[in-house]
């Protein structure tokens, strides 16, 4: 049976068919709708379900207590059980971010802390590629798998800045790291996640970082920053040890030129001499913010730092429709292309 999906927030409505996603069937219709792994495991596809009953073939993990009782469903699980209106909470700009692909060069690659690597990778001149600060790009592997990074830096229409997490296992971190010509020409696709800036927001910002995750939030920092919105932000970066804060002078001079910004690192397995914040990042957001009513709050990071993050974020009283997340999650680092 075709059943129809009402969009609350757009003109548009699509059929979708039995057994099939709400993802694919708008997919399916051009609809320019943002997604990620497709699996449920990192909420790019989160949407409002405002009336209609839908089913999941298992519980959707990135998707929270609170964000379901507050009525949101992930559209890469979903299937519909009746007719649907959701709504989509996209920015204006949407259908000029639909993703595409596009050749780039590497352009220069700098280690950046003991196990991160900072690539940065020229787009073609004149290609007018857009996106959110905060969005991510797949890089396109020749074996046919694909490998997810955040965007570093805020659109400038000429760089992508990537910053790579090497590890023994990461196959195309070490071969970016150890082997990769100068001038590579790499594929990507993008951009993609629903990790974005929220700028039509007055509301004071708090922003959590685990590791890696610190690249969206930096490419965040830099366009509230430049812009100079005078929006109150609060910043925690949670990592295990000094050597790891690979852009820790950055951020204090941040917060030294700009009144607004607040910068708090916080060590997991602390240095000796270290007389900073210590313990879990959420634990430290706790205690600096007992209190988050009103805020509007931002995590990215592994997937159990972003889940205890949210759970803090919900019990502090941010409600769900100013929860954003991007969940690192690797295991999906072999997201098959949608169609």
């Amino acid at each position: 049976m075709t059943r129809q999906v009402y969009l609350a927030d757009r003109p548009q409505r699509f059929s979708v068919d039995d057994g099939e996603t709400l993802l694919a069937a708008g997919l399916r219709h051009g609809l320019a709708m943002p997604f990620g792994c497709q699996s449920g495991g990192c909420g790019s596809c989160r949407v409002r379900l405002v009336s209609g009953e839908i089913d999941y073939p298992f519980e959707p993990p990135a998707l929270s207590a609170a964000e379901r009782e507050a009525g949101y469903v992930l559209m890469c699980l979903a299937r519909a059980r009746s007719d649907l209106t959701i709504a989509l909470h996209q920015p204006a700009q949407i259908e000029s971010l639909r993703p595409r692909q596009l050749p780039v060069r590497a352009a220069g690659k700098q280690w950046l802390a003991h196990d991160v690597l900072g690539l940065t990778l020229k787009l073609p001149k004149g290609d007018g590629f857009q996106y959110l600060p905060g969005q991510y790009i797949d890089l396109l592997i020749e074996d046919g798998r694909r490998r997810s990074f955040s965007l570093a830096n805020r659109p400038n229409g000429e760089t992508l800045e990537l910053h790579v997490r090497v590890t023994p296992s990461g196959r195309f971190a070490n071969w970016a790291a150890n082997e990769m010509p100068e001038r590579a020409i790499l594929r990507l696709e993008g951009p993609l996640g629903a990790f974005y800036l929220r700028e039509d927001s007055a509301r004071p910002i708090v922003m959590v970082a685990g590791g890696t995750g610190i690249a969206p939030i930096h490419a965040m920092l830099e366009e509230l920053l430049t812009r100079g919105t005078g929006r109150n932000v609060h910043l925690l970066w949670g990592v295990r040890s000094l050597r790891d804060l690979y852009l820790d002078a950055r951020l204090r001079e941040w917060a030294t030129t700009h009144p607004h910004f607040r910068y708090t690192p916080v060590l997991s397995e602390p240095d000796a001499d270290w007389r900073g914040a210590r313990g879990l990042v959420h634990e430290a957001l706790l205690q600096a913010h007992p209190s988050l009513d009103g805020f509007e709050a931002y995590l990215s990071g592994p997937p159990v730092m972003v889940r205890a993050g949210k759970d803090a974020c919900i019990r502090a009283g941010v409600d769900a429709d100013h929860l954003y997340y991007d969940s690192f999650d690797y295991a999906f680092e072999t997201w098959p292309a949608l169609g």
